[in-house]
């Protein structure tokens, strides 16, 4: 019943959204003034590659003559006679495939989690994803998808699982990242077997990959102000010079505020022990997140990747320190995916009439703050993946410790 009513009550919002320009233009978002351009652009790449055109160059069908910046497979759309005429059937398609993903994965019980799930899923950063049918969307079916074999208990199934990681990280790159939940292989001979699958799956699709990653370097995004996400934006925004010693200074310390968070706690975790769809999503997520931010070369609808921390967040058994620092990420997540939109909306509507001087002032006042609070986020997220590398790695280490200097003795 509860998926039924978040079903709804985001499909209402959704579909009023796509309807009604006026939201657009209030929550900052609209752009071109239709619906899922960012489909129609890499539908335009299929139809450039048909044509005989370089897709990898400007792209003259295209309505900001983008370049292709991904795997030729993704051109197959030109050969099975997908074009831009099918763009609004496609995107809604989509758009109905991802939310019935995100409630397959989710599955909330109680009006609780129901409203928090719909918070998340009609919030400006998934507006953002709805308006631009980004094909981050098949990424994020692929890979809710690929979490739940790697739950099963059947090493094909799980192995399926596998594939379907390597294939998101064939079609966009940054899914290389969310590979950090192969860790939760249940012995060293599946580790292994995974990693050779994956990568003979890379080293197929390697002459289709080429290509786009030298695309995507060569013509790889700077986004700043409103929506932009990533580690670098903040420095944009505020015009600071030498960012790159910055970030990384600021990526450092976020790195050591959660190694020590962690402190005394090392010893107190349980045995690793195979994780539940719960903690996969909830790994994968931020690995997608951090490794997202870390880039810093996107938007804000990166943040669908959000949906899979939700479950853990809901409903993980843990007590103490380690529930403030959970309760906290629920807190930061949901500020963050709300502020900006927020800001937007009152700077569109009730301020404005603000002069250009005071309303540039607000917004760069609000960006700061935002971006001050994704990075306390991501040091939450951060503490999370350490907790389970640890989990799965140096307690693992110690319980083979006697087996290895029995053979080293030996």
């Amino acid at each position: 019943m509860w998926s039924l009513l978040v079903a709804l009550a985001t499909a209402m919002v959704w579909v009023a959204y796509g309807c009604l320009p006026s939201w657009q233009r209030a929550t900052g978002i609209y752009d071109t003034g239709k619906l899922f351009w960012d489909l129609d652009g890499l539908l335009a790449s299929g139809e450039a590659a048909r044509k005989g055109l370089n897709p990898f160059l400007p792209n003259p069908l295209d309505f900001y003559h983008r370049p292709h910046v991904y795997t030729e497979w993704w051109l197959i759309t030109g050969r099975v006679g997908l074009v831009r005429a099918h763009t609004l059937g496609i995107g809604s398609a989509l758009m109905a495939l991802t939310l019935t993903s995100a409630l397959w994965f989710l599955k909330p019980v109680g009006g609780r989690q129901a409203g928090l799930m719909v918070l998340v899923l009609i919030s400006p950063a998934m507006l953002m994803a709805l308006d631009r049918a980004n094909n981050d969307l098949v990424v994020f079916i692929l890979m809710g998808a690929a979490f739940s074999f790697l739950g099963k208990r059947v090493g094909a199934i799980r192995a399926l699982g596998v594939l379907l990681l390597t294939l998101t990280v064939i079609l966009k790159y940054y899914p290389l990242a969310a590979l950090i939940v192969l860790l939760d292989a249940r012995s060293r001979r599946e580790f292994v077997g995974w990693i050779l699958l994956g990568g003979l799956l890379v080293l197929i699709a390697w002459p289709a990959l080429e290509p786009g990653l030298r695309a995507a370097f060569k013509y790889r995004p700077n986004p700043e102000w409103i929506y932009a996400f990533g580690a670098p934006v903040i420095f944009r925004n505020l015009e600071v010079k030498a960012p790159l010693f910055l970030i990384a200074l600021g990526l450092s310390l976020v790195a050591a505020i959660a190694f020590r968070s962690l402190r005394g706690t090392w010893g107190n975790s349980p045995a690793s022990t195979q994780s539940d769809l719960a903690e996969l999503g909830f790994v994968g997520g931020a690995a997608m997140l951090v490794g997202c931010f870390v880039l810093g070369s996107s938007y804000a609808y990166k943040f669908v990747f959000c949906l899979w921390l939700l479950p853990w967040l809901w409903r993980s058994p843990v007590a103490g320190a380690a529930a403030r620092w959970r309760d906290a990420t629920l807190v930061l997540l949901m500020t963050v995916l709300w502020l900006e939109g927020f800001l937007a909306v009152l700077l569109n509507t009730v301020f404005s009439g603000f002069s250009h001087g005071a309303a540039l002032m607000t917004l760069k006042v609000g960006l700061t703050v935002s971006q001050l609070l994704t990075w306390a986020l991501m040091i939450c997220l951060v503490r999370g993946l350490m907790s389970y590398v640890y989990g799965r790695v140096v307690r693992q280490i110690a319980v083979h410790k006697k087996t290895l200097e029995n053979v080293v003795s030996y």
